[in-house]
């Protein structure tokens, strides 16, 4: 059963939630017509509330993962959390905000217990040209389950803000899939004799290193709508469908990642990082909203061929063993830098004495030269190879 069609699909089912958390932000203004007398500051938790929760139900799924506590197991737990949780808040209309928020708090315990193994399953099954074509899938999956939730979220709305939450009931087809799937063969942490492995810094440095790069493209995410306003390109529409281009660009790069990485192999990720940089340039000195979906495009193009990229990179680094835990530190990083971007650009605009309210591209001024320097950097930077063998 190792390679066949039903593993796939169901290993590739872990991927279509991750993006869920994106499920209610259209309905943000509508929570927020319900709840009149909550700070809108206050109201946001909604939404990042269940992004900070997952970061430490992350990092304990990788660590219990294949080890402790059965990959299935995990992965039923968490998305009943995610499924119940997610869609808690729809039965809850006459209750406080703080009561939502407590569910909300759930659903993202739930999407932190999932989010580290679909990699990690990957990395344990499949291996060679294989595992390059299902990371690549892997990233058109949840950029598919992405626009899904998001959108039909934004249809729910505008019947009223409750239903957007019944969205998160998708996950009921993630569920039942996984109820199906095999478990992993379990590989031992130590051969006899053996010290116990200890975590490579290749681990750290990944996570470090996808932790500075969200910080670097969080902007682009956030604020397009104020850029494309601002400077009179459009509407709040236009604003969507440019990110809307990001989401594509990465289904585009997901699709291409198994070719693209039997080319460039080790420097795939270098690769993505430039385009990245290009990408920047693109938005940063862009005049136009053509610039906009041309910059958004390559950005995702180039993210697709970067988170890829770690794992594989991980995998061959790492016992497999190591694998869940790996890839649990790596997704916990990336979800703080997204966090941590704004007070990051706060913190450099108020020490070069920028005024952000009117040089509204700093951030991406900043980010196009980054990107260009890490790119190039990881020309000369490779991870040590794992010289244990990959499990059967």
């Amino acid at each position: 059963m190792k390679n066949s069609t039903f593993l796939k699909i169901a290993v590739l089912s872990v991927f279509f939630v991750q993006m869920g958390v994106g499920t209610i932000t259209p309905a943000i203004a509508n929570i927020a017509a319900a709840f009149p007398d909550v700070p809108f500051t206050t109201l946001l938790l909604v939404s990042t509330l269940a992004v900070l929760m997952s970061v430490p139900a992350t990092l304990i799924s990788g660590r219990l993962a294949g080890g402790a506590v059965k990959y299935k197991t995990l992965l039923i737990v968490g998305m009943v959390l995610f499924i119940g949780g997610g869609m808690a808040p729809y039965f809850m209309t006459t209750s406080s905000f703080t009561a939502i928020l407590a569910v909300r708090a759930i659903f993202g315990i739930g999407l932190g217990i999932v989010t580290p193994l679909g990699a990690a399953l990957i990395i344990a099954f499949f291996d060679g040209e294989a595992r390059a074509q299902m990371m690549g899938l892997s990233n058109v999956v949840a950029n598919i389950g992405g626009i899904l939730f998001q959108l039909l979220g934004g249809f729910a709305a505008t019947i009223s803000w409750e239903y957007a939450f019944l969205i998160h009931g998708l996950g009921i087809l993630t569920l039942i899939i996984i109820l199906f799937l095999p478990e992993p063969a379990k590989v031992p942490a130590q051969a006899a004799g053996e010290a116990k492995p200890k975590l490579p810094g290749a681990v750290f440095a990944f996570a470090g290193l996808i932790f500075f790069m969200m910080i670097l493209i969080y902007p682009m995410l956030v604020n397009m709508s104020t850029i494309i306003a601002v400077s009179g390109m459009g509407t709040a529409g236009d604003a969507a469908l440019v990110l809307t281009m990001f989401t594509i660009g990465g289904m585009l790069g997901g699709l291409i990642f198994a070719k693209v990485f039997g080319i460039f192999k080790s420097n795939t990720m270098p690769v993505g990082v430039v385009l990245l940089a290009v990408a920047m340039v693109s938005i940063g000195l862009g005049n136009s909203i053509a610039f906009m979906y041309i910059g958004t495009t390559i950005a995702g193009i180039g993210f697709s061929f970067i988170m890829p990229s770690i794992f594989m990179n991980l995998g061959a680094a790492v016992h497999p063993s190591q694998m869940p835990t790996a890839s649990g530190i790596v997704m916990a990083s990336m979800n703080v830098g997204g966090f941590c971007s704004a007070y990051f650009f706060a913190f450099l605009a108020g020490i070069m004495g920028v005024d952000m309210t009117v040089t509204i591209k700093f951030p991406f001024y900043v980010s196009m030269i980054a990107f260009a320097v890490i790119g190039i950097a990881l020309l000369f930077i490779k991870p040590k190879q794992q010289s244990a063998p990959q499990p059967e």
